[in-house]
């Protein structure tokens, strides 16, 4: 009887922790070939909300204690190893974490310095050329070997500049 018990109660905890992962994100983890954790998946599911940059500290905070601290940080880790969240700086040097699923390729970012909200940019075809030219040059004038690049464009959202 013990054990019938046991076992009911186990399949019970397994069915309600796989109502809470959606679909897509354990799509996406399937598809990467890593193990799917609820850990993963709760960070997943709220980039996927998001779905802009977002600070590791308001991550956290929209996690709302779900997800430990230093295992926001190892989720954050293993997804970036395999391509599908990418990292970069702030202008006030904050970490922020977006996904990197579906990316059409190379994009920059717009900051506004009154709310802190980021947004995706695609600059021209044409200004990505001349820009890659300009860093091919520096490269050979300067003996640099440049990995990357990025673009910040700060300012003030409408948002911003209409409540003042």
């Amino acid at each position: 009887y013990f054990s019938f018990l046991l076992r009911l109660v186990l399949i019970y905890f397994y069915a309600s922790y796989n109502l809470n992962m959606s679909n897509k994100s354990k799509d996406i983890l399937l598809e990467h070939n890593i193990s799917i954790t609820n850990p993963r998946i709760l960070v997943l599911e709220q980039l996927l909300k998001v779905k802009k940059p977002i600070s590791i500290d308001s991550l956290l905070s929209s996690l709302d204690n779900q997800v430990a601290t230093s295992t926001l940080y190892r989720v954050l880790n293993d997804l970036q190893k395999i391509n599908i969240v990418s990292q970069f700086l702030s202008p006030e040097n904050t970490t922020m974490v977006e996904l990197s699923l579906n990316e059409s390729g190379h994009h920059h970012h717009l900051f506004c310095k009154g709310c802190g909200d980021v947004t995706d940019i695609e600059l021209s075809l044409g200004f990505e050329q001349k820009l890659s030219n300009e860093v091919k040059m520096l490269e050979k004038t300067l003996g640099f070997l440049i990995d990357d690049h990025g673009l910040e464009l700060i300012g003030e959202c409408n948002a911003c500049r209409d409540s003042v």
